[in-house]
């Protein structure tokens, strides 16, 4: 069976990725993989999962086969990702993306961009609705 792979952190362009991946996961029938990062023990840094449960049940409601995996918050998560393409036969990755300014984006990295990049296999990034790019000087 395809599996369509889902990085999820509660917000809402992972929100947006959620309602993509299980539309496309229907399309294909296809089963999800979601990677939620659980959260990080410094409270400044990025949003996590802190009970799996909620998302459990809403990948339930789905109908769809999936597999929830949390993982360690770390500072590059792309590499859990890219380490599930490899490992969990992959057909698609599902992101969702935030605005950057570009100094953010040069200073910080980007995840998705990584992913996008480096990924064997296509990589849908989405964007929540309301999304207005940063400006361009």
């Amino acid at each position: 069976m395809t599996t369509i792979l889902l990085a999820y952190v509660p917000s809402a362009t992972s929100e947006a990725a959620f309602a993509f991946a299980v539309k496309e996961a229907e399309r294909r029938h296809a089963s999800l993989l979601v990677l939620a990062s659980e959260r990080a023990p410094d409270p400044r840094k990025a949003r996590g999962v802190t009970d799996k449960r909620p998302l459990q049940e809403r990948l339930e409601e789905t109908g769809l086969g999936f597999e929830l995996r949390t993982v360690p918050r770390r500072d590059d998560p792309a590499d859990d990702i890219l380490d599930a393409v490899e490992h969990d036969d992959v057909a698609l990755v599902v992101l969702g993306i935030r605005k950057r300014t570009p100094i953010g984006k040069i200073l910080l990295g980007s995840t998705s961009q990584r992913v996008a990049i480096e990924s064997p296999v296509p990589v849908v990034l989405v964007k929540p609705e309301g999304f207005v790019a940063p400006a361009r000087f």
